[in-house]
C-alpha cells in the first residue's frame, strides 16, 4: 500500500513551495496542490511505453498509465524527483529528459501540479515488481483504439491529448469566444495572426467553432473567418446550430422574463430582450448604445423590434444593464435562470442549463467528437463554464484573473497573437 503518512510539498501554480501535507491529506479531496513528475518514454520508432498500475494503488488501480509518474518529495527538486522515479520504476539511468509542459490536473480527489517530460529510449527497461504490474510499448494506433474505453487512466488520456496530440493524430473541436478572444476590444477586428492560425488549424483537420453570448443578429464581426466556421454556440448556449440545423434550443420561462422586464421598467435601467426571431432594446439613458455601439462596436441593434412584439416570441436571453451587486438580488427572484457577466456594465441572463459549457458539449456530440477532444478559448465571466467543460480550457492574457485560475493554460492577449501562440503551444499548427 502507499504510505499515507508520506510528506508532500504544497505549492502554488508556479511551483513555489508554500507548505507541506501528508499523502493522505493530499488525496482526501482537500484540493491541496502538490507537485508530481511525469516522463513519457518513446522508442525511436515512435511507440510509447506505458506502465500498468498495480491493483493495490489507491488511485486508478489496474489501468495503463504514463511510463513514469511520481510525487515530488518534500525538499526535492523536480529534476531530482524525475531521476529518482525513473530509476525506481523502470531501472533506467541513462536517459535525456526534455521538458514539455507544466499544468494543474484537477479531479474530485486531488489537485496536482504536473511537470511533463519526454525522452527517446531504446535500451532495456526493467519495470519495478514492487511498484508496477509490468509495462510495454504501445503503437499510436493501439493508444487511439484504447482511448475512452476504461483501459487507460483518464489523467494519461487527457495529458497525452494535451501534450502529444499531434503524434496521436488527434483532431480537436476548437471553440472561440468572440469579444476579447477572437476580436480585439481595441481595434474591433480579428488580428491577422488569428486569421492565419485558424486557417492553418482548419487545414490540419481541426474544427473551428464559435461560442458567444451574442445572438446571431449581432454576430457581424467574423467576416474574415466566416468561411472557416463549422458551427455556433450562441446566446451563451441557449441556441446552438450547424448550418441551418438547430442542435440546441433553450428558452427562459415566461414568468422570469416578465419579472425582469417589469423590474427594468420600474427601476429605469437598460435591457436587451432576445427572442427566437427578433431583439428588443430598452435604453432609457443611452447606456446600451454607449457600451454596445461605442465600446464593443455592435451593429444591427437599430434593427430591434418593439418590446411587445418580441415578448410574443420565446425568449432566449435578457441582458440587463445594472451593477453586479444588484445582479445577486434580482437572480434570487428568478431562480430558474443563470447569469454570465462578461462586462462590468451588464450581464447575460439565460435559462438554467443554458451556458457555454453545455453548448460546446452538445455541439461536440452532434459533430461526433469526443468532448475530451475540445479546446475552449475565452476571456470573460461567461466563458467560465466552457473553460471548465472543455477537455482543455485556455484563458487569454487579457482574461479575468478568476478565469485564468480555472484554465489549463493562459496564452498571451488577443492583441499579442494569443490565439496563434496557444495553437502553436498545443502543436495544432
Amino acid at each position: 500500500m502507499d504510505n499515507q503518512q508520506e510528506i508532500f510539498p504544497i505549492v502554488d501554480e508556479n511551483g513555489t513551495v508554500t507548505g507541506s501535507a501528508t499523502r493522505g491529506e493530499c488525496h482526501s479531496g482537500s484540493r491541496l496542490l502538490h507537485p508530481v513528475v511525469h516522463l513519457h518514454v518513446f522508442n525511436s520508432q515512435g511507440d510509447l511505453y506505458l506502465q500498468r498500475r498495480p491493483e493495490w494503488k489507491d488511485i486508478q488501480p489496474g489501468k495503463w498509465d504514463t511510463a513514469v509518474g511520481g510525487h515530488i518529495d518534500y525538499g526535492e527538486t523536480p529534476e531530482t524527483a524525475l531521476r529518482r522515479e525513473v530509476r525506481e520504476e523502470l531501472g533506467i539511468t541513462d536517459f535525456t529528459p526534455e521538458f514539455v509542459d507544466m499544468y494543474v490536473f484537477d479531479s474530485r480527489r486531488e489537485r496536482e501540479l504536473v511537470y511533463v517530460n519526454r525522452a527517446v529510449y531504446d535500451g532495456e527497461i526493467h519495470p519495478s515488481a514492487e511498484e508496477l504490474d509490468g509495462g510495454r510499448f504501445w503503437t499510436m494506433q493501439e493508444i487511439r483504439d484504447a482511448m475512452g474505453k476504461n483501459i487507460l487512466t483518464p489523467n494519461f488520456e487527457s495529458e497525452f491529448r494535451r501534450c502529444f496530440g499531434k503524434e496521436l493524430g488527434c483532431k480537436y473541436a476548437l471553440f472561440f469566444d468572440i469579444d476579447g478572444t477572437l476580436v480585439s476590444f481595441k481595434t474591433h477586428e480579428i488580428p491577422a495572426s488569428t486569421i492565419f492560425a485558424l486557417t492553418q488549424a482548419k487545414a490540419n483537420g481541426h474544427k473551428v467553432l464559435i461560442s458567444t453570448g451574442r445572438p446571431p443578429l449581432i454576430i457581424t464581426n467574423l467576416g474574415a473567418i466566416e468561411h472557416l466556421i463549422d458551427g455556433y454556440v450562441t446566446i451563451n448556449g441557449a441556441f446552438c446550430f450547424v448550418g441551418k440545423e438547430v442542435v440546441r434550443y433553450k428558452d427562459i420561462p415566461k414568468d422570469a422574463v416578465l419579472t425582469l422586464v417589469r423590474d427594468a421598467q420600474e427601476k429605469d435601467y437598460g435591457l436587451i430582450v432576445v427572442g427566437e426571431k427578433d431583439v428588443a432594446v430598452l435604453d432609457p439613458h443611452g447606456e446600451v448604445d454607449k457600451v454596445f455601439r461605442g465600446e464593443i462596436a455592435v451593429e444591427n441593434l437599430n434593427l430591434s423590434k418593439p418590446l411587445e412584439q418580441v415578448l410574443e416570441q420565446r425568449i432566449l436571453q435578457m441582458t440587463p444593464f445594472f451593477p453586479e451587486a444588484y445582479e445577486r438580488e434580482i437572480m434570487a427572484r428568478i431562480p430558474e435562470c443563470t447569469s454570465g457577466r462578461w462586462h462590468p456594465a451588464f450581464t447575460d441572463i439565460t435559462a438554467k442549463g443554458a451556458d457555454k459549457g453545455e453548448g460546446i458539449i452538445a455541439l461536440a456530440e452532434h459533430l461526433g467528437l469526443d468532448p475530451n477532444a475540445t479546446i475552449a478559448f475565452g476571456d470573460g465571466g461567461n466563458d467560465l463554464s466552457m473553460i471548465k467543460a472543455a477537455g482543455i480550457g485556455v484563458a487569454m492574457g487579457n482574461a479575468l484573473e478568476s478565469l485564468k485560475q480555472e484554465a489549463d493554460y493562459t496564452t498571451t492577449s488577443v492583441d499579442d497573437d494569443g490565439i496563434m501562440n496557444a495553437l502553436r503551444h498545443f502543436h495544432l499548427i
